[in-house]
């Protein structure tokens, strides 16, 4: 068993956890081809990570990888990128509406000021149950779960739907 935990253990892990307590132990690196050896480390250990997960990860495909993401993007792909976001998110919100909810919603503007206020209104009430509520643990999970349930509805619905919202939502909420 021992053996088996040994054999994860990686040479860069060693190091790490030595060099602050004994220094002089952990081999000193030669600067000239530094960023190869790093490199190498890095993509074996990726490699070693994936396959304790069980995947079927080699050396190709953390590099391919690596090469897809470190091409730099135009102008034009981040905004592509960003309006499939928004897309994205925008049909995620109507396909949990239901149809008829869907028409009522649409129809219906909610003033910035109202969603000021719930907003302010929520912080404040759950910011006094915190501070002054003896069951800690208990109010902790009914604002993750209203926060979860209730008011991320209205956080995606000013990012998403800004035209649902009343005048200028951004001046009035964030003054």
């Amino acid at each position: 068993m021992i053996q088996q935990a040994w054999k994860e253990v990686t040479v860069r892990c060693l190091c790490a956890a030595w060099r602050p307590l004994w220094p002089e132990c952990v081999l000193q690196r030669d600067f000239e081809g530094f960023e190869e050896l790093e490199e190498e480390a890095v993509v074996h250990e990726i490699v070693s990570l994936g396959n304790s997960m069980g995947l079927e990860v080699d050396d190709d495909d953390v590099e391919e990888l690596v090469e897809e993401h470190s091409k730099e993007l135009s102008t034009e792909e981040l905004l592509e990128l960003h309006k499939e976001e928004n897309e994205t998110l925008k049909r995620s919100l109507t396909s949990e509406e239901s149809g008829e909810e869907e028409d009522k919603e649409e129809s219906r503007i909610i003033p910035a000021k109202d969603l000021k206020d719930a907003f302010f209104c929520w912080s404040k009430l759950s910011k006094l149950a915190q501070d002054y509520h003896p069951d800690v643990g208990s109010v902790q999970k009914a604002i993750t779960v209203f926060n979860d349930n209730v008011m991320n509805y209205f956080w995606k619905l000013m990012v998403t739907f800004p035209t649902r919202i009343g005048p200028s939502p951004r001046s009035s909420l964030y003054q």
